[in-house]
């Protein structure tokens, strides 16, 4: 044989519920994925490695097996290649298959797909790339006993230009090729086809069956009966039966059957408690069991209340949610189980409850929301103009809804997207699904629900003063580290504040960076096109990942720093949607953190784990904490917090003292022929008799300062001061000063060799969208950097939550959010910082002693291209204001980053203009080692 072939024994209860499955077999013709596809035959008709019959890996895009070209969906549809790929393998049909009912089955082919058993034409052409189809292979097409030839031809542009425009025009990069796994399903004579299930949270339990119970037959032949009785039983997952049990008889066949039952006090699901129940369906004739289905399901009860809000299992809930395709940067649209395993507990550990795809997901993701507790949005896929053409759009629906409408997870269906509503389908969803679920028009207006993606501030502000109920299906659409945390905590303060708010779904989860086999495997984002995800392509967290996670986390805690009378109290909120937080538990350590100039880790100096306070979901209290007595030497206080399932919620660290540094302990000496150089041990520093700033010292690369950066909308402000100078001795140190008519600074150089500045600018009465106090700092002459502050990622103005405090480090590179991935961004603005040395190439170190404040280190590169436009690599609106000059800052009006569609102040109150209220004051001490 071609094909190995691999048959799995499965139950319904662990196959796709669009297929029913009975006590069947899979015979898998593919793999399950890349990692174990199979080889057929294969021949490309144009582009790479076409015109001659070769092998190809199945599932798989052939694009990332070398065939055909390469484009992104935004490209037009005349100059997108169109190759067709052709198939074929074959596959054993025993004997015995005869008296059962065969079906081969594709989960996803794009986008256009024609089958041949053994020469003759399996069934229609199935049009629609995200969807699984199937055809019924009986004696007529196979050859019991025997080898079977089957043949595959993959249109990667359909013949429907509608369904061309839905499924290829989004932004997406178009791929073609069976992506998905491909298997016979070998099923008893009399089997059930499909079920469809409504679970309510009361424990009303309504079920339709459809069975396949009559057997062909010929032109008047007398009347046989097969079946005779269906019963069904609820059962856990482990096999126990919940209830009664269910009969209904069947008199020569059913197309469909209702069962109806009522449980008592069911477990119900959430996505804080997703619990899962099993029904078990059996066929009988004359008291012996034909064949047995398991299907999946959980009780609950998802509303939409008009003009109020979401509620689940009757209460209102709020979504936090993201937009997630099916890709992955090696293969395309093919995808192991494993990575979407991993995806989705990222997800969950982002603390999102909710996932919206465009394209329809695989049952492996289906299968992990259902378990880890992630609702769905299940969307038809068409993007913008025109719609699907109705002939096509109705099957696709029809699939659609079969396929997904048993799992607990999928509270919502999405008709198309961003104008993409075929109008003539909207009946469907409510005719198939038999729990009514909501259908929304995302974008619009549609069925009492507003989901007007990406609102500006302004924007956002008017829509929650409506009676609509409000849930933007796409906001906050990120690019080039803006977007996503940037704003949220404005976005979120009102989205909570609001009657009829119903959350919100970022755009989007990952970076759709393909690995091109044209190109050496360099991964392509299409510019600006794909770059805006919250992880990179092979899920590489960036910062906005932790600001969302602490910005959604459950459990809340507002102290920023530990209170001078701290006696271990934690003050707490929760914000879970039903979970007391006596369920979970917390983890403390007080740790020592080694100071500057030193190698040796971190240590732990106590440690202990507690149980949650009794505090109800929407209320406040405290956490008590003992430490021992000495607990006050430590450096930090870490707190971590974990679920009833012991899945980790969130982080945080306070500082509780600063590491001792140690000096030089050298005499300072002023050089005698110039008396702003000044020396102490092997530091010098140089400084300038008219204006008393820092020029230079012993650190290469390092000097000029402080200058006062600020700037508003319209630019950089400029300053012009006229300054009075003194230098002095006072006792071992020398003191040089600098006064003006409206600021003035010190420089202390001291016996240890170091230069405390204190500082003191009146702030200029301008709206500033940044000011700092600056110093010249090279970029060539950086090699890394260690410091105990907020890290390791940087902050914004509109994105200060997600870093937590401790001790980080990392080696200089300029990268760019989402154009490099796998390494931390070394320039930008820190938080809380304490000290951080900046190691030099020179081998020497500067240490910034700084008392917690936001530190800026180099400007932090931005993708190249004219800002507010859409070209491929422009960064758009996804920029910053940023000092142009100095290299090293200290910040007191933090800049604002902005996303693809918004710039930083259309995004709320922390990324605006403000005047600042006390002047630009501050000490820092520089030592050089």
């Amino acid at each position: 044989m071609r094909c190995r072939l691999a048959i799995v024994s499965l139950v319904l209860g662990m196959m796709s519920p669009v297929f029913g499955a009975s006590t069947a077999e899979r015979v898998y013709l593919s793999g399950k994925g890349p990692s174990d596809a199979v080889e057929w035959d294969f021949f490309c008709s144009n582009g790479r490695k076409s015109g001659e019959w070769t092998k190809i890996p199945v599932p798989s895009n052939w694009e990332q097996q070398g065939f055909g070209e390469y484009n992104y969906g935004h490209e037009p549809a005349a100059e997108k290649a169109d190759e067709t790929g052709r198939y074929k393998t074959t596959f054993f049909v025993p004997k015995e298959w005869k008296d059962k009912h065969v079906r081969l089955v594709f989960e996803g082919s794009m986008t256009q797909t024609e089958v041949t058993i053994n020469g003759k034409q399996a069934g229609f052409p199935n049009y629609g790339g995200y969807l699984p189809f199937r055809y019924i292979l009986d004696k007529t097409k196979l050859k019991y006993g025997e080898e079977n030839t089957l043949e595959v031809l993959v249109k990667k542009k359909p013949d429907n230009d509608s369904l061309d425009q839905a499924e290829r025009k989004a932004d997406y990069w178009v791929f073609g090729g069976i992506y998905r796994p491909v298997y016979l399903e070998v099923l008893p004579r009399e089997f059930v086809n499909r079920v469809a299930i409504d679970a309510q949270m009361d424990g009303t339990f309504k079920m339709d069956v459809f069975p396949q119970v009559q057997q062909p037959t010929k032109f008047r032949e007398e009347f046989k009966e097969y079946v005779d009785e269906l019963t069904a039983q609820i059962q856990t997952l482990d096999g126990e039966n919940v209830g009664k049990p269910m009969l209904a008889p069947i008199y020569g066949s059913a197309g469909r059957i209702r069962f109806e039952n009522h449980i008592k006090k069911p477990a119900l699901w959430s996505p804080e408690h997703p619990n899962l129940y099993q029904v078990k369906l059996t066929l009988k004739h004359k008291g012996k069991v034909l064949s047995t289905t398991i299907e999946r399901f959980g009780f609950r009860t998802f509303e939409h209340r008009l003009g109020d809000g979401l509620y689940l299992n009757g209460k209102r809930i709020l979504i936090k949610g993201v937009n997630r395709n099916v890709f992955d940067p090696q293969h395309g649209r093919a995808i192991d189980a494993e990575r979407v395993w991993r995806e989705a507990r990222e997800i969950k550990a982002m603390n999102a409850n909710l996932v919206r795809s465009h394209m329809p997901p695989t049952m492996e993701f289906m299968r992990a929301c259902d378990e880890l507790g992630l609702m769905v949005i299940t969307e038809l896929c068409n993007w913008h103009d025109p719609v699907i053409d109705t002939p096509v759009a109705r099957n696709l629906v029809y699939e659609l809804v079969t396929t997904y409408q048993n799992h607990p997870s999928v509270i919502i269906w999405a008709n198309g997207n961003e104008n993409g509503f075929n109008l003539e389908v909207d009946e469907l969803y409510h005719l198939y699904d038999l729990q009514n679920r909501p259908i929304i028009h995302p974008w619009a207006y549609f069925e009492g629900m507003n989901t007007k993606h990406y609102p500006d501030w302004k924007e956002f502000q008017l829509r929650l003063s409506h009676d609509k109920v409000y849930l933007p299906t796409e906001f906050l659409h990120g690019l080039y580290d803006g977007g996503h945390g940037a704003g949220l905590q404005d976005y979120w303060d009102a989205i909570k504040a609001s009657p009829i708010a119903a959350g919100g779904v970022l755009w989007c989860w990952a970076d759709a960076a393909i690995a091109r086999t044209d190109r050496n495997g360099m991964l392509d984002t299409d510019g600006n096109h794909s770059a805006d995800g919250i992880v990179g392509p092979n899920g590489e967290k960036e910062a906005s990942y932790y600001s969302i996670r602490e910005i959604w986390s459950p459990i809340q805690i507002a102290m920023k720093t530990l209170p001078d009378n701290f006696s271990g109290k934690i003050p707490l909120e929760n914000q879970f949607y039903e979970t007391r937080l006596d369920a979970c538990s917390f983890e403390w350590k007080l740790v020592n953190h080694t100071g500057p100039f030193e190698t040796a880790k971190s240590s732990v100096q106590a440690e202990g784990r507690v149980k949650g306070p009794k505090i109800k979901p929407g209320k406040t209290g405290e956490l008590k904490l003992r430490f021992p007595d000495n607990w006050q030497n430590a450096t930090a206080l870490e707190l971590r917090a974990f679920s009833s399932d012991g899945r980790e919620i969130m982080q945080w660290a306070w500082p509780i003292r600063s590491p001792e540094i140690k000096g030089a302990e050298a005499v300072v000496r002023q050089a005698e022929d110039n008396l702003f150089e000044i020396k102490a041990g092997k530091t010098t520093w140089k400084f300038s008799p008219e204006t008393g700033q820092l020029l230079n010292c012993s650190a290469e690369g390092f000097g000029r300062g402080p200058v006062l950066y600020a700037g508003t909308l319209d630019g950089a402000l400029e300053f012009s001061r006229i300054w009075k100078t003194s230098v002095v001795k006072k006792g071992n140190s020398v003191v040089v000063r600098s006064i003006c008519e409206d600021a003035s600074f010190s420089w202390t150089v001291q016996p240890d060799g170091s230069a405390v500045l204190d500082y003191d600018f009146s702030a200029p009465t301008n709206e500033l969208v940044y000011a700092a106090i600056g110093f010249d700092l090279e970029e060539t002459a950086v090699a890394s950097k260690r410091w105990l502050g907020q890290g390791p990622d940087r902050i914004w103005g509109n994105r200060l939550r997600g870093p937590q405090f401790g001790l980080w480090d990392n080696e200089y590179n300029d990268h760019i959010v989402g154009v490099n991935w796998g390494e931390t961004p070394f320039k930008g603005i820190f938080g809380n910082v304490d000290w951080m040395q900046l190691n030099l190439k020179s081998g020497k170190s500067l240490l910034v002693d700084t008392d917690y404040a936001a530190v800026g280190v180099l400007r932090p590169a931005n993708a190249e291209g004219e800002r507010d436009k859409h070209g491929p690599t422009s960064p758009v609106h996804a920029w910053w204001h940023y000092p142009e000059t100095g290299g090293l800052y200290l910040f007191h009006k933090l800049p604002g980053t902005g996303t693809k569609f918004a710039n930083a102040w259309e995004l709320g109150p922390q990324g605006c203009p403000e005047l600042l209220k006390r002047s630009i004051a501050g000490k820092v001490s520089f030592m050089v080692r």
